[in-house]
């Protein structure tokens, strides 16, 4: 930490800390919004359990998608970001998937206690088709500067973001939405970076005619957050402050009977990297289009989503160095359900086909998950994970065989400190979580890898390249192990304090490609949704 910021730091979470006390502790004495008035992010018990139900796919309105959380524990805004395996409820109805027992909503022991949000009381006193909503996120980490697993580039920082939007309905039928969001580090180490920086920018801007996340038809044009399934491949980066991307999207959405579609045409939005500030750009003729489909009633208790992506890209270079075009598609499905027993499974599995420039593009990547929820206090849940995707054999073939990612969500998916991602890798995980409370949740990890192809690199989370490939394959295929650790509490008025820490191990391939130092990510942070 460097000494002028550190104590800075230390007073900005104190009295974040200290506030979530003083709210909540008025909150409970009665400061708090009358019954009849709903914030925009306040739920009931019977939201928050449908919000743990298998994740549809597509966009979520003003807060990030459960992107992966388990029917087992009762997700909040921090758990959001995380990323245990989701699976399909046990209870699992003819309007698709549900959890556990039926809630009564009108049964005041079912209900969450109201609370103060500035939000909700402001849209008290406005008409019903006018709404506001608001973000406040905070986070203390220590990330690094320079380059990979070398010893002191250790970089501290302290990074936050207000989000504002506006909603205005003029109709059941008829949607207007409007959020913009400012996003600034503290402290942390040249160069500025879209990651961390993003200044007064229009992060969303749609008009929406039906409901795409629950009409039988709906249309959404403008630019807008996708989150398809759990977020591998198409959607918004959550751990990102500045979630790196929204689309420039048309998004066409049909569901009936227990099957639906969605169908859209988008570019990814790109920060401005030379001043991170104003409104993003569009990034018209790097393209993304696709078709994401649902099936609930096929397979018992559990949900199928068949999909197609089309990727375009403006000119990149391919294995003969001459420029071209990027063009290919990737075909994939997503399974996720319940077996008897308590015992839950997932899986994922995409295959790319196309060309990059002159070279022939082919690749393809698996996940697959097995978990058992145990019916006893805290509500343990123990789960093994297999992730693989192909790296290139050779830089010289005119053959590229490393899978491509596109647009990636991706914090904990492979691992805390995301320093691996799922391009060119063998990853074996475990985990294990326990809810030792309400509005409790923590859980553990460990990551085992290896590189798929000993002739490519190691991908970051991201899909950039943290170390770059040895094309003889003379760095062995052993990259090392993480162990990491969360844990997270949501406050009754809305705060949400989280924390955890993540180490890498270094194996054989990262020892010889590097310094060989072991990597360490700490982070602490604060959610406070009004």
């Amino acid at each position: 930490m460097k000494p002028s910021m550190s104590w800075q730091l230390t007073v900005i979470f104190t009295l974040c800390i200290g506030l979530s006390f003083s709210i909540q502790a008025q909150t409970s004495d009665g400061w708090a919004k009358p019954a009849n008035v709903t914030s925009p992010n306040s739920k009931n018990v019977q939201e928050e359990e449908e919000d743990i139900a298998v994740q549809q796919p597509g966009t979520q309105e003003h807060n990030p998608p459960a992107e992966q959380k388990t029917a087992q524990v009762t997700p909040s805004l921090f758990e959001k970001e995380l990323a245990s395996p989701k699976t399909a409820s046990a209870d699992q109805g003819g309007n698709g998937p549900s959890v556990g027992s039926p809630v009564n909503p009108q049964d005041p022991s079912t209900q969450s206690p109201p609370r103060f949000s500035p939000a909700g009381e402001l849209n008290s006193h406005l008409p019903k088709w006018l709404r506001f909503d608001g973000e406040y996120r905070a986070r203390l980490e220590k990330g690094y500067s320079g380059k990979p697993f070398n010893a002191n580039s250790g970089d501290t920082y302290f990074l936050n973001r207000f989000r504002l939007g506006v909603t205005i309905r003029p109709t059941d039928w008829l949607k207007f939405y409007v959020q913009g969001q400012d996003v600034r580090a503290f402290d942390k180490n040249p160069p500025r970076s879209p990651s961390f920086y993003d200044l007064f920018d229009l992060r969303q801007a749609y008009m929406e005619v039906g409901d795409t996340e629950k009409g039988s038809f709906a249309l959404r044009i403008g630019r807008q957050a996708f989150y398809w399934g759990e977020g591998r491949l198409v959607a918004e980066s959550l751990w990102s402050f500045t979630s790196l991307r929204t689309f420039d999207a048309v998004r066409t959405s049909v569901r009936h009977n227990g099957y639906r579609i969605d169908a859209f045409a988008a570019s990814a939005t790109q920060i401005n990297p030379a001043v991170n500030s104003g409104f993003t750009a569009s990034s018209f003729g790097n393209n993304i289009h696709g078709l994401y489909g649902g099936i609930e009633k096929l397979v018992p208790k559990a949900i199928i989503e068949p999909y197609v992506f089309w990727r375009i890209g403006a000119l990149v270079d391919g294995e003969d160095k001459k420029p071209g075009d990027l063009n290919f598609k990737t075909y994939g499905f997503r399974w996720v359900g319940k077996l008897p027993a308590g015992f839950d499974y997932s899986t994922e599995i995409a295959t790319e086909r196309g060309k990059v420039a002159d070279s022939d593009f082919k690749a393809w990547a698996g996940h697959w998950v097995l978990g058992h929820t145990w019916k006893a206090c805290w509500k343990p849940r123990f789960f093994t994970e297999y992730n693989y995707a192909t790296g290139d054999n050779s830089p010289n073939d005119n053959k590229v065989q490393t899978f491509d990612t596109m647009y990636p969500s991706t914090h904990l998916k492979w691992g805390e400190t995301d320093q691996v991602g799922w391009r060119n890798i063998h990853d074996v995980r475990g985990s294990f979580e326990i809810a030792p409370a309400k509005n409790w949740s923590a859980s553990t990890n460990y990551h085992a890898y290896w590189l798929a192809n000993v002739h490519d690199g190691l991908y970051a989370a991201n899909g950039s390249v943290i170390i770059p490939r040895v094309a003889a394959g003379t760095a062995g295929r052993w990259v090392g192990q993480e162990a990491d650790i969360q844990g997270s509490h949501k406050f009754a008025n809305g705060i949400e304090i989280g924390m955890g820490v993540g180490h890498i191990f270094p194996g054989t391939f990262i020892k010889r490609t590097s310094s060989g130092n072991g990597y360490t990510y700490p982070y602490v942070m604060m959610i406070y949704a009004f």
